[in-house]
């Protein structure tokens, strides 16, 4: 860029157009505003599943805008603090030439030269300086040209600067959480967790954790039910919080309410719903992790979880190479009070030593049709793929109603060990892990995940056949749990992400093929 170019050049408008996004954005925060008031006068008078859904659509709606804000105000901010560096950068140049020029000769590129009869060595020696100086400004007036464009370019990509990972000693570069945004997929908010690697101050709901599955009370309120809880991360291991016992294997519930600006935050926290059990020889399981979550028509919630007796697995007792958790049991929990209180139900998934129940983590989906069906893998995310059983909702907590699909149907006399997967683990992909099921009006739809951060979706008509090629995401090292949102439906949907480092979740929008057409929630 030359002298020419650069005073032709009118940086104050960057300045007055990044004012009136300013105003922009404080006009669409107000509209916000109203809007989430209105929602919550509308709770206040109106209950049942109806009330539920035309909230969540609306919630929905809302929380969008709010991205919307943050991004119109992240490029507002960048183009008035950029602008104004340029609006200087172009004055300071600008006089300095002016001043120069009025006893050397100076080229558009910068250059010096004396101007006769100033001649000799002394003179070219300071001409040669002030090129440099000249040539310097040059080249910080084009370099914070093109810094303001690349940040301007990845703000309206959906890359907020404020989003940026906390850094801490010990640690890798991080995620940034709406930095890897694609065409199938958009960074919403941050959830929970998310606090300073080592001592998790500042972290939303809880300091750090994963897995944020997400459901909604009978009474109609948002919640999450997380993962592994703890006050920080451990920079010597690949996943999970701080040295355990003390500081991880817990879990929690975290309720959300939508604020003023449109943004999901924690309203109240439940902390271990679900203390760790115990195997026959009275050893304390590592953790007790939570997979699925559902409703039943009476009112009363359900949860699966799953017991983590061995991270990676007892020594010698798993397939060489293969990675991930050994569970003792999965299990059914239940709450009639709106997720306050939990308590066991008889209905558990023993895993023998061969670690090969294809049970373990689960995902529990109710249809329109009487059955809550429910969905499982092996321990860990290397497995053959996704199980299926079924079962009448009204005796969801009676094991012996429970029926295995075969390959053919459901039969109350296969056995759950050798059930064959509905969807069988794609080539190059680890195995289906962590999934998330949920039967919307017009398609079934699983989220999932394999062990080296990629996360799949794949729909069906039925639940048991017909399944679409997996179709893959994203593929971010450091991710993992998506888990769909009750808000999701139509031709999109909502879901939480596990990020590690920082160890917390974000929400994200996903739209593909797969979630075309689904319908009501």
């Amino acid at each position: 860029m030359s002298i020419m170019m650069i005073r032709s050049q009118d940086p104050q408008a960057v300045v007055d157009g990044g004012r009136e996004l300013q105003g922009k954005a404080k006009t669409l925060d107000s509209l916000i505003g109203s809007q989430v008031a209105a929602v919550h006068d509308l709770e206040q008078h109106w209950k049942g599943e109806a009330a539920n859904a035309a909230r969540g659509h609306a919630y929905r709606n809302i929380q969008r805008q709010h991205r919307l804000h943050e991004i119109v105000d992240a490029l507002a901010t960048a183009m008035l603090s950029g602008g104004q560096a340029l609006v200087t950068l172009r004055q300071v140049l600008l006089n300095w030439v002016s001043t120069l020029s009025q006893i050397f000769n100076i080229a558009d590129d910068g250059v010096v030269t004396p101007r006769p009869p100033m001649t000799g060595a002394g003179w070219a020696n300071t001409a040669a300086t002030f090129t440099a100086c000249t040539q310097s400004m040059i080249k910080a007036f084009l370099t914070q040209d093109e810094q303001l464009a690349k940040s301007l370019e990845a703000i309206a990509r959906g890359d907020v600067p404020d989003n940026d990972p906390r850094r801490a000693p010990g640690f890798g570069p991080g995620i940034d959480p709406d930095g890897f945004n694609n065409s199938q997929f958009e960074f919403q908010q941050t959830m929970a967790g998310s606090g300073d690697p080592l001592t998790g101050e500042g972290g939303v709901g809880v300091p750090n954790t994963d897995l944020s599955i997400m459901g909604m009370t009978p009474d109609g309120r948002l919640f999450t039910i997380q993962g592994d809880t703890g006050t920080g991360m451990n920079p010597d291991t690949n996943g999970g919080p701080g040295p355990r016992p003390d500081e991880g294997g817990h879990n929690s519930i975290i309720y959300w309410k939508m604020d003023e600006t449109g943004k999901w935050v924690q309203d109240e926290v439940v902390k271990d719903p679900f203390p760790p059990q115990s195997d026959p020889d009275g050893r304390e399981d590592i953790s007790t992790i939570p997979t699925s979550t559902f409703n039943t028509a009476d009112g009363t919630m359900y949860a699966s979880v799953m017991n983590v007796h061995h991270w990676n697995g007892p020594p010698g007792q798993r397939p060489p190479g293969e990675s991930g958790w050994a569970t003792r049991s999965s299990e059914l929990w239940k709450s009639i009070d709106n997720g306050k209180t939990w308590e066991k139900t008889n209905v558990t998934w023993p895993n023998d030593s061969s670690y090969s129940n294809p049970f373990q983590v689960q995902s529990f989906a109710p249809a329109d049709d009487g059955y809550v069906y429910a969905y499982g893998t092996q321990d860990g995310r290397t497995n053959d793929g996704l199980h299926v059983a079924r079962v009448p909702e009204q005796y969801v907590t009676d094991s012996s109603k429970y029926e295995y699909w075969n390959g053919k149907e459901f039969s109350a006399g296969q056995d759950p060990n050798s059930s064959p997967p509905v969807i069988k683990t794609p080539p190059g992909v680890s195995g289906i892990g962590e999934p998330s099921v949920h039967f919307y009006e017009n398609k079934v739809l699983v989220t999932f995940n394999d062990e080296n951060g990629g996360v799949f979706t794949s729909s069906s008509t039925t639940g048991t056949t017909g399944w679409s090629v997996p179709t893959e995401v994203i593929r971010q090292p450091g991710t993992y749990g998506a888990f769909q949102s009750p808000f999701s439906g139509g031709d999109s949907i909502d879901a939480t992400l596990s990020l590690w480092n920082p160890y917390g979740t974000s929400l994200y929008q996903i739209e593909n093929e797969d979630t075309k057409n689904l319908g009501a929630y």
